[in-house]
């Protein structure tokens, strides 16, 4: 996996996590002590089926057991961009994983790399 964590400049977000290969193995605790999140720029332009990223309020999140607090689908073939204004809040902590069904018990991983993006403050 290739992920990134750096600081940001702007006015919108204080942080900007990347990964390249977002996939079926859990990204535990990228945003520590909690953080709001604003965008989600899911990139599935890769791969001919949907994906689900799914983001946990947890420490140490288990996929296909622990139920995520938020499912995003980014359809196939597309880049999928999401904003909340008013951010989704995950208090303790943010966990994340892109697999190619919604149900919590999905755990596979998509067939080609999918681009994560998450701005958060």
């Amino acid at each position: 996996m290739a992920t990134s964590l750096t600081s940001q400049t702007s006015p919108y977000v204080d942080k900007l996590f990347v990964d390249t290969q977002s996939n079926g193995t859990i990204i535990d605790n990228i945003l520590s002590g909690g953080a709001t999140s604003y965008i989600i720029d899911i990139d599935n332009s890769n791969n001919g089926s949907a994906v689900y990223t799914k983001l946990w309020n947890s420490v140490n999140a288990s996929i296909g057991t622990t139920e995520p607090n938020v499912i995003i689908k980014a359809p196939s073939n597309t880049r999928q961009v999401v904003t909340v204004s008013e951010g989704f809040y995950f208090g303790t902590a943010l966990s994340t994983a892109t697999v190619t069904g919604k149900d919590t018990a999905s755990t596979n991983s998509p067939t080609n790399d999918v681009t994560l993006r998450i701005m958060a403050e």
